[in-house]
C-alpha cells in the first residue's frame, strides 16, 4: 500500500514533536529527524526547506489543534461569563491531554523561534477567540488590558497547572478546574 504525501509530511511532524519535546530545539537534528520519521532526507527536504521551516510548521499545526479545542461546543454562543469558563476549561484538557504538544508549545513560546517569528495571520478559531475577548473589553466586562497580559492571567494558569498535572504533582478534578476558571475570570473581571 502508497504512502500518501500528506502522511509522509505528517510522519515528518509527529517524528519532530516526539525528538523535541524528549531532546529540545538543540537536540532534535535533522539526522535523528530522518532517521525517527522513517523518512529521506530528500523526502524531508521535499516538504520543508530547513529544520526551522519544519518547527515553525509543527508550530502552526499545534497552535490550530489548539484552536479547534478552544472553540468546541461554540462557547461564543454562551451567555458571560460562561464562554470565559468553556475556554480556560477546555485550555487546560488540550494541555493535560497533550503532553507532547504542551511541551513543544512552551519551548516555541520562550525561544527566539518566537522571538523572531511571529505568525501574523490567525486562523479562523483564534480570531474568534480574540474577537469575543475584544467584545466583552468593549462592553466592559473584562479590564482593558493587552491580550498578553489576559492570556497570561487565565490561560497561562491552565497550561502551568496543566503541566503540573502531566509531571503527576497534582490532579485536578472537574469542580476544581471549574473553580480555578471562575478564579482566573474574577481576576480579570471588570
Amino acid at each position: 500500500m502508497a504512502t500518501s504525501s500528506s502522511d509522509k509530511r505528517n510522519a515528518i511532524l509527529h517524528a519532530t514533536l516526539e525528538l523535541i519535546a524528549e531532546r529540545g530545539f538543540r537536540g532534535t537534528t535533522m539526522a535523528l529527524i530522518v532517521q525517527h520519521s522513517g523518512a529521506s532526507a530528500g523526502t524531508i527536504y521535499h516538504y520543508f526547506e530547513s529544520k526551522d521551516a519544519i518547527i515553525h510548521e509543527l508550530y502552526r499545526c499545534i497552535k490550530r489543534q489548539f484552536g479547534v479545542a478552544l472553540m468546541a461546543g461554540n462557547p461564543n454562543q454562551l451567555p458571560w461569563p460562561d464562554h470565559l469558563i468553556h475556554i480556560w476549561l477546555s485550555a487546560f484538557r488540550f494541555y493535560a491531554a497533550h503532553p507532547m504538544e504542551t511541551r513543544f508549545l512552551e519551548q516555541y513560546e520562550n525561544s527566539p523561534y518566537q522571538i523572531n517569528w511571529y505568525e501574523h495571520e490567525l486562523d479562523e478559531h483564534m480570531a474568534a477567540l480574540v474577537q469575543m475577548l475584544h467584545r466583552d473589553i468593549e462592553r466592559g466586562l473584562i479590564i482593558n488590558l493587552p491580550l498578553e497580559v489576559l492570556y497570561e492571567l487565565t490561560l497561562g494558569v491552565a497550561v502551568s497547572l496543566a503541566k503540573r498535572q502531566i509531571a503527576g504533582m497534582l490532579t485536578l478534578d472537574e469542580r476544581t478546574q471549574t473553580e480555578v476558571a471562575e478564579a482566573c475570570l474574577r481576576a480579570v473581571k471588570r
